[in-house]
């Protein structure tokens, strides 16, 4: 009886380590392949995908993990909303320093720029609207989103696909972005005008991310006449937007914002159906800092 007393006690605790993966990709899309191994994205379809005669907004994202690690299924959960949403969500495997033997972030940023390359130039197929595509990228993939939109040197590409096809998103969504690169590789050395909308968000207490780091970033963006809005989770730390705790409100809270801001620049039409659990407590405007 005690045994059982001290399992019932874990449950909350076990409860947080639970991934809410609601279910389980619908697809993997190989959108390249090197030396013999493809690179797969896991898939998230929106309901009815396969009878629809129609063209779906697609999120792209990139998982964090210092470009030597993470997975796809990091985002599974945000997947799972996207696809409610209406969207095609993909979650992208991209090559990984020790794992692939590969030098970062240069690979991983021509595998980002595939990744998207590869769902315009299959649009059709694949049933996407190509002129709403979203890119978004955690902590190192962070990096990766903001890259296929800012980084236009040519050894950032591969040529598995026509260069033609443009890799630049429609919008980019940041969550603690890991811009401590070389000069060549960082994003915020290459902002210019007429890049898309950026919506980023950091962690107040993120020990790796000074706040004003991300400020400057924003203000950066907006010298530059690019659309941009910052928020700041005042208690955050570094990745604390993630979904796959269950009871994170820092989750819910960005995925929220994420919506109204993808209405706000025509990606999305309408209002956010996420379903937030009873037991997650909404943020107050004295949990975050807002800049617009």
């Amino acid at each position: 009886m005690r045994y059982l007393f001290f399992l019932l006690g874990l449950l909350p605790i076990l409860g947080w380590a639970i991934e809410p993966t609601s279910r389980d990709p619908d697809a993997q899309w190989a959108y390249k392949t090197i030396d013999g191994k493809d690179f797969l994205m896991d898939v998230f379809l929106p309901a009815g995908y396969a009878d629809a005669e129609i063209s779906y907004p697609v999120m792209v994202i990139f998982h964090g993990g210092s470009w030597t690690g993470g997975e796809t299924k990091w985002h599974w959960p945000d997947g799972n909303f996207w696809a409610k949403r209406g969207m095609i969500a993909v979650s992208v495997d991209y090559r990984l320093r020790d794992r692939d033997q590969v030098k970062v972030p240069l690979e991983c940023v021509k595998d980002a720029k595939s990744a998207i390359r590869y769902l315009r130039a299959n649009a059709k197929k694949l049933k996407l609207d190509p002129s709403r595509v979203v890119a978004k990228g955690d902590s190192a993939g962070g990096q990766l989103a903001a890259a296929t939109a800012t980084l236009t040197d040519p050894r950032t590409n591969d040529d598995c696909f026509d260069l033609s096809i443009s890799c630049v998103p429609q919008a980019v969504i940041l969550t603690c972005p890991w811009f401590k690169t070389s000069v060549d590789m960082c994003p915020p050395k290459h902002l210019r005008e007429g890049l898309p909308p950026f919506l980023t968000f950091a962690g107040g207490a993120d020990h790796a991310i000074p706040v004003l780091e991300m400020v400057e970033f924003h203000q950066a963006l907006k010298a530059k006449s690019i659309p941009s809005e910052l928020y700041i989770g005042n208690k955050g730390k570094h990745g604390f937007c993630n979904g796959r705790n269950p009871y994170n409100r820092f989750f819910y809270w960005s995925i929220n914002l994420a919506d109204q801001f993808l209405v706000k620049h025509g990606i999305l039409e309408g209002v956010s159906n996420m379903t937030t659990p009873k037991e997650v407590k909404q943020l107050t405007e004295k949990d975050f800092q807002a800049y617009h």
